[in-house]
């Protein structure tokens, strides 16, 4: 089953609030970018996942696991990362550039990849690269069940080939309202 997952970036608390009440009621959980800021309110009632996009996140990882995140994405991954593996879901983000074959070896001491599909990471509303196609079916031919998360420019246009190359998790960040609104009213 694929999940269409609203993604959201805050600059403070204030806005991390105002974004989740923009959300559907029916979005029950949400993808948050985390750069070197520590954005939190305790009273967000909804399930989340992070993308830690920061330089150290094994020092701020289980404070996330302790929040109640439900997944993180991390772009490193060892012993002192894995080992949160009974805490949370635990994904290896992995930027665009980056050669896929020095992702596999880590396959193994993860839940799930997190694949950008946009050059440049850290703020919403970046171009989609159709280079990711490729990255989708090469992550899928060499795993055929991990579950793939792609984040970055997915909108209306694109949706349905990224799950077609064989994506499981869409995280939708400026696009999310209209693609979300264009599926419940079919």
């Amino acid at each position: 089953m694929n999940e269409i997952i609203p993604a959201i970036l805050p600059k403070d608390v204030e806005e991390l609030r105002a974004k989740l009440t923009e959300l559907p009621g029916a979005i029950t959980f949400f993808h948050m970018d985390v750069l070197e800021e520590d954005i939190w309110s305790d009273d967000i009632g909804r399930d989340f996942e992070v993308h830690l996009m920061v330089k150290e996140p094994e020092k701020i990882l289980e404070r996330w696991a302790d929040r109640g995140a439900k997944r993180l994405s991390v772009h490193t991954v060892g012993p002192e990362i894995a080992k949160y593996r009974e805490k949370v879901e635990i994904g290896l983000a992995v930027d665009l550039d980056k050669p896929l074959e020095e992702v596999f070896p880590f396959l193994n001491f993860v839940d799930f990849i997190h694949l950008m599909s946009i050059k440049e990471v850290g703020a919403q509303s970046r171009p989609f690269d159709p280079r990711i196609f490729d990255r989708i079916k090469e992550i899928r031919a060499h795993d055929g069940h991990i579950p793939i998360s792609v984040d970055g420019g997915i909108d209306e246009s694109n949706y349905k080939q990224v799950i077609e190359a064989g994506a499981t998790r869409l995280i939708v960040g400026h696009a999310f309202k209209a693609l979300w609104h264009s599926l419940t009213t079919k």
